[in-house]
C-alpha cells in the first residue's frame, strides 16, 4: 500500500509541476510567412518612451463649433484632447494622430496605488505606438497620419464639468493634399466597449495599410511579475489561440486564418479588436524595451506589436478592460469570455468561481471566502476521504496475511511461474476480506483535478488580484512575502501523515520517504500564490478534523481481529 501511496503522491507532484510549466509556456504555432509590408516597418528604438505631453483645452473650447460641410482645404487645427468619463474608466483621445492616449480603469489600481492605466506609448511619427494609429507602406504617410493635428467634431455632447459622458461620438478628420483620414470613436454607457471606424484615402482612392491595436498593456511596474507576459490572443478555426513575440525583433510574423477577433493579452487585462467581418490575417512583431523602475533597477522585457490590415476603411468594436467574466459577457457580437485561460479544468473552475463570488458577497473578504469554500468542498469530498480511510483500515487487517503469502513464495524468482500463484492467493485474500488494493490511492488522485482547478481559478481570476486577507497578506494572487502560509501548510501536512495509519511491517525506507513529502510540498509552494497556500492549508486542517471524527466513530480495529474486518 505504501508503494502505491508514494507513487500516487510523487506522480501528483510531477503532474502539478508540469501543469504549472505548460500553463506558462503555451506551444507556439510555427507560421513564419511575412506580409508584403514587412520591409516597410522601421525598427523601434529601445529607449524608454517619454511622457506624453498634450495641451488640454478648457471645456468651453471643446464645444467650439465644427464646420458641418467637409472642406477640401488642408486641415488647420489647434492641439486639444477630448476626455470621456464613465463609471468604469477615464479615456482621452488626442487630436494629434486621433489616437487613444489614456484609458484608466477606475475599479483597479496599479502597483503604485494609482488608477490602472491600460495604454502606454507615445507619438513617434513614422513609428507609432498608441492604439488607433495607422501604418502605411510610405513612412511619410505614416508620419502624417499619426503626428498631425485632426479637426474635432463631437456628436451627443453630454458633459460633466471636466469631461464628456457617453453616449457620444467623437469624429476626427485630417486632410493634407489628396490625403484624407476620418476616425469615429463611439462610446456607450456602462461598458468597456467602444466602436471605431476609420476611412483613409488619397486622391479619392482607398489606402491600404495596417491598424495598430497596441503593443503594451499596463504600467511598467506591473511587468516585474514573471507571470505577467504579453501575448497575442485571437479566435480562429473555432478555437482561441495565443502567440508569443517572435524571436527576431526584425521579423513581422503573419498569422493567417479566418480571424474573428484578435488582441493583446496579459494575465488580468486585455485589448481586443472585433472587426465587422473576419480577417484573413494579422501581424505580430517583437519590440524589446528597457525601463528603469522606481527603485532604480533596469528591467528588460519584450513588447508585442499587434496590427491588422486596412483596405481603405475598417470598422472595429474595441474591448479595453479587465478579464472579468461579467464584463467580457457584455460583448454581444462575439464570445470573448474564453480570453480568460482557465485551461483544461475550466468546467470545474467556473462553478468554483461562482461559489467564491457568492460567498464573498456576505463575508467581504476573499481569504475568508476561500476558507469557507474549502470547508464546503471538504464536506463534499468527505465520502472519498471516508472511503480512503476505510480502505486503509482494511489493509491494516489483511497485511499480516499478505506478508505471510509473500514469505511463502519468497524463495522463487520473479520470473518463476510460481509467482503467478502468489498473486492469485493475494487477490483471493483481498476478495475474501472485501479489500480494494487501490482504494486508498484512487480517492487521493481524484482530488487533484480540484487542486489544479483551484490553481487556475486563483491564477487567472481578476477578483483575487490585490485582494487582501489578513495582516501581512495584502494580495492573495502573489506569494506569501514571509512564507508563513507554506510553512504552516507543510506542518499540517506532516501532522496529517503522522495520523494516517501505516500498515504493519512497512518498509522503514518507504516510511521515511512518506515523511519527506511535506518538505517537498513546502519548498514547492514557497513561490506559489498565497491564495492557493491558504486553500491547501485549510484542506489539511479540515482533513485532520474529519479524520479525528472518523476515528471516534469507527473505533480502533486491531489487525488481530480478522473476523470484524470481514463484517466491515
Amino acid at each position: 500500500m505504501e508503494k502505491r501511496a508514494i507513487l500516487a503522491i510523487a506522480l501528483s507532484v510531477l503532474v502539478f509541476i508540469a501543469f504549472q510549466y505548460f500553463n506558462q509556456k503555451r506551444s507556439k504555432q510555427q507560421i513564419a510567412n511575412k506580409p508584403s509590408t514587412a520591409t516597410q516597418v522601421q525598427p523601434q528604438t529601445k529607449e524608454r518612451p517619454k511622457e506624453l505631453e498634450t495641451e488640454t483645452r478648457p471645456a468651453s473650447m471643446e464645444s467650439a463649433p465644427v464646420e458641418a460641410e467637409i472642406s477640401t482645404a488642408d486641415t488647420n487645427a489647434s492641439a486639444r484632447t477630448v476626455d470621456v468619463e464613465t463609471d468604469s474608466y477615464h479615456a482621452v483621445i488626442d487630436n494629434r494622430g486621433a489616437v487613444l492616449t489614456k484609458w484608466q480603469l477606475k475599479s483597479y489600481k496599479s502597483g503604485q496605488d494609482s488608477l490602472y492605466e491600460m495604454i502606454s506609448g507615445e507619438h513617434s511619427g513614422a513609428n507609432p505606438t498608441l492604439p488607433g494609429s495607422l501604418i502605411f507602406q510610405d513612412p511619410e504617410l505614416t508620419r502624417l497620419a499619426n503626428d498631425q493635428l485632426y479637426e474635432v467634431k463631437i456628436e451627443g455632447q453630454n458633459r460633466t464639468p471636466k469631461a464628456l459622458t457617453p453616449p457620444i461620438t467623437v469624429i476626427m478628420e485630417f486632410r493634407r493634399g489628396g490625403l484624407n483620414i476620418i476616425k469615429r470613436y463611439t462610446f456607450e454607457k456602462d461598458t468597456y466597449i467602444i466602436d471605431l471606424s476609420i476611412e483613409c484615402s488619397r486622391g479619392n482612392k482607398g489606402l491600404e495599410g495596417r491598424f495598430l491595436i497596441g503593443q503594451n498593456i499596463g504600467p511598467e511596474q506591473e511587468h516585474k511579475n514573471n507571470r505577467v507576459k504579453l501575448q497575442a490572443v485571437y479566435f480562429s478555426g473555432g478555437k482561441i489561440k495565443r502567440e508569443s513575440p517572435p524571436d527576431d525583433e526584425k521579423e513581422i510574423k503573419k498569422i493567417q486564418g479566418d480571424v474573428r477577433w484578435v488582441g493583446l493579452d496579459m494575465q488580468y487585462f486585455t485589448m481586443i479588436a472585433i472587426p465587422n467581418k473576419s480577417l484573413d490575417y494579422f501581424d505580430i512583431q517583437k519590440r524589446p524595451e528597457k525601463f528603469m523602475g522606481s527603485d532604480g533597477s533596469v528591467t528588460e522585457r519584450d513588447l508585442l506589436r499587434v496590427t491588422t490590415p486596412v483596405e481603405g476603411s475598417m470598422k472595429y468594436q474595441l474591448y479595453i478592460g479587465p478579464k472579468k467574466q461579467s464584463d467580457l459577457e457584455a460583448v454581444k457580437s462575439v464570445d470573448i469570455t474564453g480570453v480568460i485561460d482557465y485551461g483544461m479544468f475550466k468546467i470545474l473552475v467556473l462553478p468554483l468561481l461562482t461559489a467564491l463570488r457568492w460567498i464573498h458577497r456576505y463575508v467581504h473578504n476573499y481569504g475568508l471566502a476561500i476558507i469557507i469554500l474549502t470547508f464546503l468542498l471538504s464536506i463534499l469530498l468527505f465520502p472519498l476521504r471516508l472511503k480512503q480511510m476505510l480502505s486503509m483500515k482494511k489493509m491494516q487487517v489483511v497485511q499480516p496475511k499478505v506478508k505471510a503469502i509473500q514469505e511463502k513464495y519468497k524463495k522463487y524468482k520473479k520470473t518463476d511461474p510460481k509467482r503467478a500463484e502468489m498473486n492469485q492467493e493475494v487477490m483471493k485474500l483481498y476478495k475474501e476480506h472485501n479489500v480494494n488494493p487501490l482504494g486508498g490511492c484512487l480517492p487521493l488522485l481524484l482530488q487533484f483535478p480540484l487542486l489544479f482547478a483551484f490553481y487556475s481559478l486563483l491564477a487567472n481570476s481578476i477578483e483575487l488580484r490585490h485582494a487582501p486577507f489578513i495582516a501581512w497578506i495584502q494580495d492573495l494572487s502573489v506569494k506569501d512575502p514571509y512564507y508563513i502560509l507554506p510553512i504552516i501548510m507543510g506542518i499540517t501536512m506532516f501532522i496529517s501523515q503522522k495520523m494516517t495509519p501505516m500498515t504493519p511491517g512497512a518498509d522503514p525506507t518507504q516510511t521515511k520517504m512518506m515523511m519527506f513529502m511535506p518538505v517537498v510540498f513546502t519548498i514547492m509552494f514557497f513561490n506559489v500564490m498565497s491564495g492557493l497556500n491558504l486553500y491547501f492549508l485549510c484542506s489539511n486542517i479540515f482533513g485532520v478534523a474529519f479524520q479525528k471524527i472518523f476515528e471516534r466513530w469507527i473505533g480502533d480495529r486491531s489487525p488481530k481481529q480478522p473476523a470484524k474486518s470481514k463484517r466491515t
